[in-house]
């Protein structure tokens, strides 16, 4: 009888830990870090290869939402739409500068804000070297002559 007194008593005590447990649990924001727990979780900067990036600005103004997006290789080709056109381009990445050969682009007639996206970043990415750097979920591409590409990488939803 004594021992399943003791039986039912450390089970008792399990349960009751168990609970404790879940109730005290971290959420996703504040998960079990390298800093201690209750540190904010890490942001994971997205890779600069096989990431669709959407341009959000040229030069600090934006641009037309989701028109424009593209895709570097793992050998620094990229591939996308330019706002208006579908273009490739071969490519390298040295360290922290990309450079794109000549862009081979569609050739519609592209007018408004969408053609002067277009041909903003023809410019800028047929341009020479660029650095890139990326930050969280963002890409920042800038040339020789101070000029900038913003992108934001796509969710796996788009």
């Amino acid at each position: 009888m004594r021992t399943l007194r003791n039986l039912a008593s450390g089970l008792a005590l399990a349960a009751a830990l168990a609970l404790t447990g879940c109730a005290g649990g971290a959420s996703p924001d504040t998960a079990l870090t390298p800093d201690g727990p209750g540190s904010p979780t890490p942001v994971v900067d997205a890779p600069l290869a096989a990431t669709t990036w959407t341009v959000t600005g040229v030069d600090g103004a934006p641009a037309p939402a989701g028109r424009a997006r593209f895709t570097l290789a793992p050998d620094g080709g990229a591939s996308g739409n330019l706002g208006c056109n579908r273009f490739t381009a071969p490519g390298g990445v040295t360290g922290p500068l990309l450079t794109l050969g000549p862009i081979s682009s569609t050739r519609m007639a592209c007018e408004g804000p969408v053609g002067d996206l277009e041909r903003a970043l023809s410019a800028l990415l047929g341009g020479g070297p660029l650095t890139w750097k990326v930050e969280g979920e963002t890409l920042t591409l800038t040339g020789s002559d101070g000029r900038k590409i913003t992108a934001e990488a796509a969710s796996a939803a788009e």
